[in-house]
């Protein structure tokens, strides 16, 4: 797949964008409130019904709320869900990062083999240039996920489960997006300056 364009567009803060992306952080802030309020096993759970019912308002009203990864968000939520249901203990959730950072990963390095028609492809639409190739993109992506999930097990290995809690909320993202701007110069199809 070659290049989606030349100019640099709106990323995340296109009118297109905005709402989805603020969905995202919302949902990421709930996930971390009600696991201070409760416990893992119940933000999750909360996850998957808030991400299941997002799709169907979605599909009824027709206003894009979950961006261009809608089933792939649902499939990792429904996978985190089932695994804090299955492991049913802290130390084993706090590796759920691990583990669906892992398939994430997998699933984004065989949609940028593929030359990103799908994954890649959804998520360089939040991107602030139109000159990413989909394909590597989505191979950075997946490289990125890796990274992320031996972090996560470090962290969920050495941290308590409050501080990892904060480290999963807030540290962990501004790692991805410092990884995500060094992914960008190689994903971008004309050069970077």
């Amino acid at each position: 797949m070659g290049a989606q364009g030349t100019d640099v567009n709106g990323g995340v803060f296109a009118r297109h964008n905005r709402l989805p992306f603020a969905i995202d952080m919302a949902t990421g802030l709930l996930f971390y409130i009600i696991a201070k309020m409760t416990d893992l096993q119940t933000a999750a759970l909360v996850g998957v019904v808030v991400g299941l019912g997002l799709v169907t308002f979605q599909r009824i009203t027709k206003i894009d709320v979950t961006g261009g990864l809608a089933l792939f968000g649902i499939v990792m939520l429904c996978i985190s869900a089932g695994l804090a249901v299955w492991l049913n203990d802290d130390k084993w959730i706090k590796q759920r990062g691990t583990i669906t950072g892992l398939i994430a990963a997998g699933f984004f390095i065989i949609d940028g083999a593929r030359g990103g028609p799908y994954i890649g492809k959804g998520l360089a639409r939040y991107m602030p240039y139109s000159d990413i190739h989909a394909g590597r993109f989505a191979i950075v992506m997946g490289v990125i996920g890796l990274i992320m999930a031996a972090l996560n097990y470090g962290a969920a290995q050495l941290l308590t489960t409050d501080n990892w809690l904060f480290y999963k909320t807030f540290i962990d993202n501004f790692i991805v997006i410092g990884l995500v701007v060094l992914g960008i110069r190689y994903a971008r199809t004309t050069p970077a300056g």
